[in-house]
């Protein structure tokens, strides 16, 4: 199923691209991303732009910051000017590639125990 393009794209969700990193010396998944093409009112609040995972095995070796990096070089290409990225405040490590990435706390939402904390990263300065 393309969901790069809004008349392929079932009714709820939105547009988005996913990318993956492979390590090809091993032919190893290393990590996902998603990129979101706009924002939904869920998005707004809970998801952002940008949803990415790395493989526990490779999490702590830069990976998820080099996979942020070339993710918002593909939204300037999009020319989403803006790019909201949330995580789990429990997610240190994300929050950290985030911030190191550009990331500006904006608030936190609480949703039962769960609270979430939406950065916006302006890439065209």
């Amino acid at each position: 199923m393309d969901s790069s393009r809004e008349e392929t794209v079932m009714d709820g969700l939105v547009p988005s691209s996913t990318y993956l990193a492979i390590r090809l010396v091993y032919n190893k998944l290393i990590g996902m991303i998603d990129i979101r093409h706009k924002l939904n009112d869920y998005l707004f609040q809970f998801g952002g732009h940008i949803g990415y995972s790395v493989r526990k095995s490779q999490r702590r070796k830069g990976y998820a910051k080099e996979m942020l990096h070339l993710a918002l070089e593909k939204c300037k290409d999009m020319n989403i000017k803006k790019v909201l990225i949330t995580c789990s405040k429990e997610n240190i490590a994300s929050a950290e590639t985030i911030i190191y990435n550009g990331g500006v706390l904006e608030n936190e939402i609480s949703k039962g125990e769960r609270i979430t904390q939406r950065y916006w990263i302006s890439l065209f300065k």
